[in-house]
């Protein structure tokens, strides 16, 4: 059975939550595949990230948190331009479908309405500028987020 048909079926059958059925529609509006993205996830980001994305040792945690870099200016470019994506072994639809996934299942309470998904052209554009202080970058948007 596909994970969309399983997903469907919990929906239907109300196995899920009002939340995860919210996730569920968007996972499916942004055309990701939940099984694929969270193995991409569990290969290239999770060794840093950990399982739930909370981060090991001086990683940045993403749950709860990682949507709210879409709010400000340069946030977005940031996510994919960051030397684990950038740099990933991910083709460009691969890593937009795992950025999408991780938005979406670690920080859906945190995505703008509407939220609009990584697309692989944008990643592309993205990754041809990557990073060279990630650190300062990443400080730079945090001081945007407590501005407002």
């Amino acid at each position: 059975m596909t994970s969309r048909l399983l997903m469907l079926l919990s929906i239907a059958t109300g196995a899920v939550t009002a939340d995860e059925s919210q996730m569920i529609t968007a996972l499916t509006a942004a055309n990701v595949d939940p099984a694929q993205a969270r193995l991409n996830y569990m290969l290239n980001c999770q060794g840093c990230h950990a399982v739930d994305g909370r981060g090991l040792n001086d990683i940045p945690t993403m749950a709860d948190f990682v949507g709210k870099f879409l709010a400000v200016d340069g946030g977005r470019a940031y996510l994919v331009r960051v030397p684990g994506s950038a740099n990933a072994p991910l083709s460009d639809a691969e890593l937009a479908e795992v950025l999408n996934w991780i938005l979406i299942t670690m920080s859906y309470a945190h995505l703008p309405e509407p939220f609009v998904p990584y697309t692989p052209s944008e990643v592309y554009t993205f990754r041809q500028q990557p990073l060279t202080d990630a650190a300062a970058k990443r400080q730079q948007l945090l001081t945007l987020l407590e501005n407002g």
